[in-house]
């Protein structure tokens, strides 16, 4: 984009508003700050912003919100040449300069050095709270008095109300300043306002003082004199509150409300008499606004690249130790070490509810290609304290090596002692320990300790002595036998290098950036807070408005406001807190808002285990909320899936205007393991919203029951939505006909939706079917490896409901349906039954542990026998 064609997007008379800086042209259309493509009457939208920049009192992080539209281009090489030669000198004499405080340039007009000058300090705001808090003082004080008369009282109300007259001339000056620098002296109404009512205060200041230290009698007095005083002293007081009032609609960007006259916008309303009836609203655009009736968006298809690798290999580590001892952190160093050697990387992890103390674990497993469960029996073991080795006592084998530190030793035998907290204590605090261990495991299993060391340097930039903790711990492990322990798989460098190390909670917060989320209102609860953390985190790099609620009951309710108003909104909750969203789901059922909701399950009832693991939602995900209403439920089963199903939450919930539920759960959020390139780009982001009429009915009665869905201030008709039934327009209504036509209508959606549902995933071609859905994806598969039996195939839900019949009557040609939960009602059996499938028989787990590969291939080996 050139620079004459940036002048197009002006921001008036409905075109958009384009700014650009340092080569990037920026849309700021919907920026409060931006009103008809002014800011704060100094800057103009249509220009190049780069040089005006240079003394703004922000940084250039201001424009990290903004959407990136275009690049601005030179309109010819000349002009190229001179602007980089002038920025190439300027940069050099910033280079030479010993300061910014020493480069004032001499030659510079007054002017410029003012305005710089002030827009660094901005000595106005500094200044004025003090008179505005002083002067409302002193005319409360004075009521006080008049009520109550003391001379303290009186003493009291002149010192205060002296020192804010004093203290307002000081403010008047800069205030002045800053009309004259910011707002190139307007013309606005709150600028005169503010100008008049200010002078007219230090005025009426300076004539109470002088008749107070006239007589200060006169305050007992009911002389034309007293009266003057008191009413100078209480008037000030109502002045300063109408100079703060028009202050924040200057400073908050409502200058728009009033007509400038100055000569500039006199012109410019010239240019079109529409300009005066034109509202904010009005220029509100919808981009990739598509039709209901059009084709499905189905999800993106991938390839699995890893198919024809051979053998699967893989060696477990298991890592035990209290909350706050640093596991978490050997954990991310081991996982970035790791893969940077060549190693397919996989950890999942649990924890106790408490911050400190308590035995937690950490599960890593190394192996030659994606892995995506954990196991229970483990081949290395390493105590960071004593607790953890009765804690992890079940899992050891005769073959697992236990290493611990050398005081544990002679009250536990077959432990292999390393002098663990002395070196963390030479070296000037225990939580050396879990660093020192990183060393301890590389040198075990003779990894290069290259990428080991440049990983702790990387995360530990400030602190040296964890460097010198891993090379003590590479030297006590070169020591240590390791003749009992598995050999490592072959390094597959070239494939993990392109790959990407992520969690369950990551994979579902992009899924849910590429579904276009900008609104996210949550009260955090775990597991499900990874996500909301997440998204805040994002919302520095992509235009998200973010609240922590009060509670989940107005999470919700604001989520519903947001897509009412044309948001993509999510909230993200747990098993007690959805629990509270069943009125604002209902709602949203009868309003038909659309809504995503990101619910992370764990066992209950009430709080039961607020740190492990379980399927344990899906009834209620079904069935709450009052009344019948249309909703989709998906449950993703991978890092991969967790993005295509986060995307497809929001363009299911705006295209059918339903609540959309995500499930997830502690297991699938915590876990961390390795995703392909994704290719967001492959992820269209459509939008559903349509200009209104005069004639609009926000539920107009359609054949597939999707009705137009308009949002307020895109067009003229009316967006009415309540929780009453209603009729097409949303007018409230107690017509029995009325009611039965819109259920009648709701209902219609469930149909199409039935028709887009997507299928399950077949693995394998036996004749006994294991069915799991969500989580139990990756152990079903590698338990059913680990069997090798030719009569077990695997199907995986991801979509849950509404199911479509036809997907499921190939389940009726199996001998036997075996079902696996991680629950212990088998609510998905019972889901299948309901619509004809014979279930044989149900594996179900609920003891906070999801499962785990080698246990569940056990259990499987016992439920086919039982069935032969």
């Amino acid at each position: 984009m050139t620079k004459n064609e940036l002048k197009q997007y002006n921001g008036q008379n409905g075109a958009k508003a384009y700014v650009a800086y340092k080569g990037k042209v920026y849309d700021v259309t919907q920026s409060s700050f931006w009103k008809d493509g002014e800011h704060e009457g100094m800057h103009s939208a249509g220009e190049d912003l780069t040089s005006m920049m240079a003394s703004a009192p922000h940084g250039d992080g201001v424009f990290s919100k903004f959407e990136h539209v275009a690049t601005l281009e030179e309109e010819n090489e000349e002009e190229n040449k001179a602007e980089n030669e002038k920025e190439e000198k300027k940069e050099k004499k910033e280079e030479e300069a010993p300061s910014k405080e020493d480069t004032s340039r001499s030659d510079a007009p007054i002017k410029e050095q003012l305005k710089a000058w002030y827009q660094k300090y901005h000595p106005h705001p500094m200044l004025v709270h003090f008179p505005i808090a002083l002067h409302i003082f002193s005319a409360v004080l004075d009521l006080v008095f008049l009520a109550v008369p003391n001379n303290a009282y009186a003493v009291g109300v002149f010192y205060t109300f002296f020192v804010a007259t004093v203290m307002g001339f000081f403010a008047m000056i800069p205030g002045v300043l800053s009309w004259w620098i910011n707002y190139g002296l307007s013309t606005r109404r709150p600028f005169i306002i503010k100008l008049v009512v200010s002078t007219l205060t230090l005025l009426l200041g300076v004539v109470g003082i002088v008749l107070y230290l006239e007589n200060p009698g006169i305050v007992y007095e009911a002389s034309l004199e007293g009266i003057s005083y008191h009413f100078i002293v209480l008037f000030s007081g109502a002045c300063v509150i109408i100079l703060g009032y028009y202050g924040g609609k200057i400073t908050w960007g409502k200058l728009s409300e009033y007509p400038d006259e100055t000569p500039r916008n006199k012109t410019k309303e010239a240019l079109s008499s529409e300009t005066k009836t034109l509202s904010t609203a009005d220029t509100y655009t919808v981009p990739f606004s598509s039709e209901p009736a059009i084709a499905p968006v189905q999800i993106v298809q991938h390839v699995n690249k890893s198919i024809g690798i051979g053998e699967q290999k893989s060696v477990s580590i298991l890592i035990g130790g209290a909350a706050g001892r640093g596991i978490d952190t050997l954990e991310n160093i081991l996982a970035d070490a790791l893969k940077r050697s060549g190693y397919y990387f996989y950890s999942t992890k649990e924890y106790m509810s408490r911050v400190r103390g308590g035995s937690n674990t950490v599960l890593i497993r190394i192996s030659n290609a994606p892995i995506e469960a954990p196991c229970w029996k483990v081949d290395l073991f390493i105590a960071i304290d004593a607790p953890s080795l009765e804690h992890a006592n079940e899992r050891f084998t005769d073959k697992t090596v236990i290493i611990a530190d050398e005081s544990l030793v002679e009250k536990n035998t077959g432990i292999i002692g390393v002098p663990m907290k002395s070196t963390a204590k030479e070296l000037g605090n225990l939580r050396y320990a879990n660093v020192y261990v990183a060393g301890v495991v590389f040198a075990l299993f003779g990894i290069e300790q290259q990428h080991l060391l440049q990983s702790v340097a990387e995360r530990f930039e400030n602190d040296n002595t964890n460097e010198e903790a891993v090379k003590a711990g590479l030297e006590t492990g070169t020591k240590l036998d390791s003749s009992r322990l598995p050999m490592l798989p072959k390094v597959r460098k070239e494939a993990v290098k392109k790959l990407h190390l992520m969690n369950g909670t990551t994979a579902a917060g992009f899924g849910f950036l590429a579904g276009g989320c900008n609104f996210v209102a949550s009260y955090p609860m775990s597991p499900s807070t990874g996500v909301l953390n997440f998204m805040a985190s994002m919302s520095e790099e992509f235009t998200i408005a973010l609240e922590q609620s009060e509670d989940e009951i107005a999470s919700l309710h604001m989520v519903l406001g947001a897509w009412y108003a044309g948001a993509r909104a999510l909230t993200t909750t747990s098993g007690g807190g959805f629990a509270l969203m069943g009125e604002a789901l209902s709602l949203s059922g009868m309003t038909e808002t659309p809504a995503v909701i990101y619910l992370a399950q764990r066992p209950g009832p009430a709080t039961g285990l607020p740190t492990r693991s379980e399927q344990g939602d899906l009834n209620m995900a079904l069935h709450s909320g009052h009344g019948p209403f249309t909703r989709v439920i998906l449950a993703p089963g991978s890092l991969q899936e967790c993005i295509d199903y986060g995307y497809l939450a929001f363009e299911l919930a705006d295209r059918y205007q339903v609540p959309v539920i995500v499930l997830s759960d502690q297991y699938l959020a915590d876990t961390m393991t390795m995703i392909e390139q994704v290719e967001f780009s492959a992820y269209a982001q459509r939008r559903y919203i349509l200009p209104t009429d005069e004639a609009y009915q926000r539920y107009a009665d359609t054949e597939n029951g999707i009705s137009p869905r308009g949002v307020p201030g895109l067009g003229e008709g009316l967006v009415c939505a309540d929780g009453h039934e209603h009729d097409e327009r949303g007018q409230i209504t107690e017509d029995y006909r009325k009611r039965i036509q819109m259920v009648s209508k709701r209902a219609r959606k469930e149909k199409k939706l039935v028709l887009e549902a997507i299928a399950p995933e077949v693995y394998a071609k036996g004749s006994i079917a294991l069915v799991g859905w969500g989580s139990t994806r990756g152990v079903i598969a590698e338990a059913l490896q680990q069997l090798d039996d030719p009569r077990l195939a695997q199907v995986h839900f991801a979509w849950i409901h509404p199911l479509n019949p036809e997907h499921l009557t190939f389940l009726k040609e199996y001998s036997h349906v075996i079902v696996v939960e991680n629950n212990a009602d088998g609510a998905f059996a019972d889901k299948l039954v309901l619509h004809g499938i014979s279930v044989d028989s149900k594996i179900l787990q609920f003891n906070g542990f999801a499962f785990f590969s080698d246990q569940l291939a056990e259990t499987i080996r016992n439920s086919v026998k039982e069935l032969s």
